[in-house]
C-alpha cells in the first residue's frame, strides 16, 4: 500500500487504488462475514484464488488501513468495515426500481391510501387526494425534478432496506431511518461522516398560503437547510424537521404516544411534523413561531435562524 499522509491518513487516491482489484474487495467481504478474525489459511481457503503469493500481495495492499493483523488473525479495520457496510447497504452496487404502488397505510391527513416509489436512493411518498407539499423532488440525480400532484416528500433509504419488506414495511422503515438522520442533523452532526453540520432556516417574505407557493415552491413558509462542509450530505425540508431532537418537541410527542422510531406511530408522527401552524415574527434576524398540535393539545416554540429553540411560548395544554 502507498505511504500514508503525514497526519496518519491515507489519501483518497491511494484509498481507492487499494480497492481497485476485485480480489481485494472479496477479501473485505469475507472478513466482513466472519464472526472472528481469520488466520491466513482460513482466509485463503474462502477465496477463489489459487496462488498464495498473489493472494498475499492483495492482502498486503489492504493491510495497515482496511485490514489489521491481530494475534488471532486478520480482521477488518474501521475503514474496511465502512466499505463493507456501504457494499451491503446496496448504496454502491444496486439501483432497484419500485414503480409507484399503493401502500397498506393511510394518509394521516385524509385517511386515503398512500402511494410510494423508490427513486435515486429515496422513498418518495404520495397521497392521490391531498395537495402537494412541494412541487419538485430535491433529492433526484441531476437536480430537482418535477413531481406529480400529491407529492408529500422523500425519505432517504438504502436499497438493502427494500429487501424482504412489503411496501407498507418499506414506508414505515424509511420514516424511522429518516428520523434517525434528522435527529443527528438537529444535534449538529452529519449522519454520513459525523462532521459538524451547518443548519439555517429561510423564511419566504411573500408566502402564498394557498397550496404550493410560487416563490419558495413549498407549502411551508419557513424552510430548513442543512449542509455538511466535509461531505456532499445536505438536507432540506419543513422547518419542523430540524426540531426533532429538541427536547421540548420530543417530550410533547412522546407524551402523546408518538415515537419517531416506532412503526406503529411514524405516520401520525409525520403528520404532527408537517401539519403545524407557522408564523414569521421577524425576518432580520429571522425568528419564527411554530405551533404543533396533538390530541387537542398544543406546543408553541420560537426558533432562531439556525433552527434552535429560543423560547417555549406555551406548553402542552
Amino acid at each position: 500500500m502507498s505511504d500514508e499522509d503525514t497526519d496518519g491518513r491515507l489519501s483518497p487516491d491511494d484509498a481507492f487504488a487499494a480497492l481497485s482489484d476485485e480480489h481485494r474487495v472479496r477479501i473485505l467481504r469475507v472478513l466482513g462475514d466472519a464472526e472472528a478474525p481469520l488466520a491466513f489459511s482460513e482466509l485463503y481457503d474462502r477465496l477463489p484464488v489459487d496462488d498464495t503469493a498473489r493472494f498475499n500481495y492483495h492482502l498486503d495492499e489492504l493491510r495497515g488501513h482496511f485490514v489489521r493483523k491481530t494475534p488471532d488473525g486478520y480482521a477488518l479495520d474501521y475503514p474496511g468495515r465502512r466499505v463493507v457496510e456501504a457494499i451491503r447497504s446496496g448504496a454502491v452496487t444496486e439501483e432497484p426500481e419500485i414503480e409507484r404502488t399503493t401502500v397498506d397505510d393511510r394518509c394521516p391527513t385524509c385517511e386515503n391510501p398512500l402511494e410510494i416509489q423508490w427513486l435515486d436512493g429515496s422513498v418518495e411518498v404520495f397521497c392521490p387526494t391531498c395537495e402537494s407539499r412541494w412541487d419538485r423532488s430535491h433529492g433526484r440525480v441531476g437536480g430537482p425534478g418535477a413531481v406529480e400532484s400529491g407529492y408529500l416528500g422523500r425519505l432517504p433509504f438504502p436499497p438493502a432496506g427494500l429487501r424482504d419488506r412489503t411496501p407498507r414495511e418499506v414506508l414505515r422503515a424509511a420514516h424511522a431511518w429518516t428520523n434517525v438522520e434528522l435527529i443527528a442533523v438537529g444535534c449538529g452532526v452529519c449522519p454520513r461522516c459525523a462532521a459538524a453540520v451547518r443548519t439555517e432556516l429561510d423564511g419566504c417574505r411573500d408566502h402564498d398560503d394557498e397550496g404550493v407557493c410560487s416563490d419558495c415552491r413549498s407549502r411551508f413558509a419557513v424552510l430548513l437547510r442543512a449542509d455538511c462542509p466535509n461531505c456532499p450530505y445536505r438536507v432540506g425540508g419543513a422547518a419542523a424537521l430540524g426540531l426533532l431532537s429538541a427536547p421540548e418537541l420530543l417530550a410533547f410527542m412522546l407524551d402523546h404516544g408518538l415515537d419517531p422510531f416506532s412503526p406503529r406511530s411514524v405516520l401520525r408522527h409525520d403528520r404532527v411534523l408537517n401539519e403545524y401552524d407557522e408564523r414569521i415574527l421577524s425576518m432580520n434576524p429571522l425568528r419564527v413561531e411554530l405551533t404543533f398540535s396533538a390530541d387537542g393539545d398544543t406546543l408553541s416554540l420560537r426558533v432562531d435562524e439556525h433552527g434552535d429553540v429560543v423560547d417555549v411560548v406555551d406548553g402542552p395544554t
